[in-house]
């Protein structure tokens, strides 16, 4: 069975999907049927490209403040000005078109970076081992994307939770760590491994002798209970951190942006050298032209 975890930070969002016979796959001689969707035919990268919507729209919002800037110095850029408020007003004017120009050409190209390097990476985590009619070990499996990394192992997941719950109780699991929650990790392993169902098997027989053969220790105490912190809780956590780092690449623009803009103001405002405008060359016009052709 395939289990879908679609993201975010809830639980609602994981469900199973029965293999698809269609016509769009290569036929399957073994079984007469079209073989299921690819996995990641279940995926879309609608985040990744609300992100590129999102930048795209903040450049288009740039670009339309450059252009009135731009209007503006020509419009008054190439006057003397000698009022110090209007002098420091154009100046801030000028400095920061230039700046704005400058940046949405940065947009683009990091746009260009974010299509080139962030890709989804479809991960999956073994569940429900048994065995086939062959005798060979298989199993259901959890199936999840993420953009921003390569797909996490089970320490990764367990940093990424630990850092959204800073109020558990961290590495106090009594001695040996019998009193850690515990993850099983004994079919995942062994699927990804290739293992045979005879050695799964014979872990289990030995798992009813010591309870904690198998299982690999969270570092979050179990006296708080231990019922909710499952893998679909970790993989879920993981998946909204994955997900924040887009929205936090939005708000970094955003202030990389703002921040800059008012470090030109500051600067132009407390130099005194630009209390006055010094005028921009405007280009002739095709009047004053012909009057200095025509003059003796």
């Amino acid at each position: 069975m395939k289990t879908i975890i679609q993201g975010g930070n809830d639980k609602n969002m994981v469900y199973n999907v029965d293999p698809v016979e269609n016509g769009l796959n290569n036929w399957d001689p073994d079984t007469g049927f079209y073989e299921d969707y690819d996995i990641e035919n279940y995926f879309n990268d609608e985040i990744l490209e609300l992100i590129y919507r999102t930048i795209h729209a903040m450049n288009i919002l740039l670009l339309m403040i450059c252009l009135y800037q731009c209007n503006y110095m020509v419009k008054y850029g190439s006057k003397k000005i000698t009022n110090k408020y209007q002098s420091k007003k154009i100046n801030v004017m000028y400095y920061t078109y230039l700046f704005n120009r400058f940046y949405s050409l940065c947009m683009i190209i990091f746009v260009i970076y974010l299509v080139n390097t962030y890709e989804k990476h479809i991960c999956k985590w073994y569940y429900g081992c048994e065995s086939n009619e062959n005798g060979d070990l298989t199993a259901s499996a959890y199936y999840y994307n993420v953009y921003n990394s390569e797909c996490p192992d089970l320490y990764k997941l367990e940093e990424s939770y630990l850092d959204h719950h800073p109020q558990l109780e961290v590495n106090d699991c009594g001695d040996d760590g019998y009193e850690c929650c515990k993850i099983d990790v004994v079919c995942d392993g062994y699927t990804k491994e290739n293992r045979s169902y005879e050695a799964f098997n014979h872990t289990m027989d030995a798992r009813l002798r010591d309870y904690r053969i198998g299982y690999q220790n969270i570092h979050h105490t179990s006296r708080g209970g231990c019922s909710s912190f499952d893998i679909v809780s970790l993989i879920n956590t993981y998946l909204y951190s994955d997900q924040q780092e887009f929205v936090s690449l939005i708000l970094h623009i955003f202030l990389i942006w703002f921040n800059m803009n008012m470090l030109i103001i500051f600067i132009v405002v407390i130099n005194k050298g630009m209390d006055t405008w010094i005028p921009l060359p405007s280009e002739p016009t095709s009047e004053s032209t012909s009057e200095s052709t025509s003059e003796p």
